[in-house]
């Protein structure tokens, strides 16, 4: 592990500095560096209070803690005595981790730690960092990838503490097949800057530029856009709220994972919304849409007529869209959804999986006349 650019940057920076940031593009390492960083921490010292935290304990608990557990399993350091999962602490000899997401106020606001790791630190707001730094005794590890607006809170840490700049290049532990994946996207300019290259990158000609992460105003009329996938595309689901006398549309990810059955929708359905709440779904796939009906759902398909895409978007574009914090796939959809011809108004056939269903939900609820005065 010591030979990923991130563990040894890990290494020599902490000693001498407050503040080590890893910046890189997908699957650079970053994150298994960091764990690794960690469990060397803990086999020489003893005592330590170590904190975990990532915007969400949901993003928290299927990612980097997953990982870290992994790891933990695969060395045979893992043991369940040593893991208080209702606390959410482990007890790695004698040191004290404790992983927690900042959706919780109490420990954001209440904690103190010898060291801390922001893992997707580009995710926390700053007003989370303004109550954890000062809490913290030592140390601080961010890992981030560089998918920033213009203006961001680590910009002044960036500069004080240059960060090392790794790619996927720096992880030997790829299949080929991820890295074909990984290099599949150089046609995206954008993307293959942020996550192929690591590097700060402004969208070219990105769609939506009136947009912000926020919280989803439950107060508001409201409808779930449902996409199907084909092949590698995955099943989403998003619900959309609307408010017409400020113009703003609200969002939230429920579903971005691919492969399920018919079988399996439904039940992720019956787990996220109630029956009677309506959906609107992609009409290309008229059986899906009439096996979940027949299970009680309110769905419907979608209505498409001439230039639907090209119409739904100019709609949208009214509008100013509030992401909710949790829904990370959207967020990088409406980062990276681009022009393929802005003149002939034509947007590049990808990061829209959940933008299509957005324009569904957006377009029902503008047809059923569901808005606040």
């Amino acid at each position: 592990m010591s030979a990923n650019p991130n563990y040894i940057h890990l290494k020599r920076s902490i000693p001498e500095n407050r503040f080590t940031l890893l910046q890189g593009g997908t699957r650079s390492g970053k994150t298994f560096s960091t764990i690794y960083y960690i469990i060397w921490l803990c086999d020489n010292y003893k005592g330590l209070e170590i904190d975990i935290v990532r915007d969400t304990f949901t993003a928290l608990k299927s990612t980097v803690w997953k990982d870290f557990k992994e790891v933990l399993v695969e060395h045979n350091i893992y043991s369940p005595l040593n893991h208080n999962k209702t606390d959410k602490i482990y007890n790695l000899n004698g040191n004290i981790i404790s992983y927690y997401g900042a959706d919780d106020p109490a420990k954001i606001h209440g904690r103190s730690r010898d060291f801390l790791w922001l893992n997707e630190a580009n995710q926390l707001d700053e007003e989370t960092v303004d109550q954890l730094f000062p809490r913290t005794r030592y140390k601080i590890i961010m890992d981030y990838n560089p998918a920033l607006p213009l203006e961001h809170w680590l910009d002044s840490y960036i500069i004080d503490y240059p960060p090392i700049i790794t790619t996927y290049k720096d992880n030997p532990h790829l299949t080929e097949a991820q890295i074909m994946d990984i290099e599949r996207k150089r046609n995206n300019p954008y993307w293959w800057a942020v996550y192929g290259a690591g590097e700060r990158a402004k969208p070219v000609g990105a769609i939506f530029s009136d947009w912000e992460v926020g919280e989803f105003d439950d107060s508001l009329p409201y409808i779930y856009g449902m996409d199907f996938g084909f092949s590698r595309d995955p099943d989403t689901i998003l619900k959309v709220a609307i408010d017409k006398k400020r113009m703003i549309l609200y969002c939230k990810e429920y579903l971005y994972s691919n492969g399920h059955s018919t079988n399996e929708l439904i039940e992720i359905l019956e787990r996220t919304i109630d029956r009677k709440d309506m959906i609107v779904a992609d009409s290309a796939d008229p059986r899906t849409i009439e096996d979940i009906r027949q299970k009680g759902f309110n769905i419907a398909p979608a209505k498409k007529g001439a230039d639907s895409i090209r119409n739904g978007i100019k709609n949208l574009l009214n509008y100013t869209i509030i992401a909710d914090k949790d829904s990370e796939n959207l967020i990088k959809e409406l980062t990276n959804y681009c022009w393929h011809s802005k003149r002939a108004e034509i947007p590049v056939d990808d990061w829209n999986h959940l933008i299509d269903p957005l324009r569904y939900a957006f377009e029902e609820l503008d047809y059923a006349g569901m808005f606040f005065a």
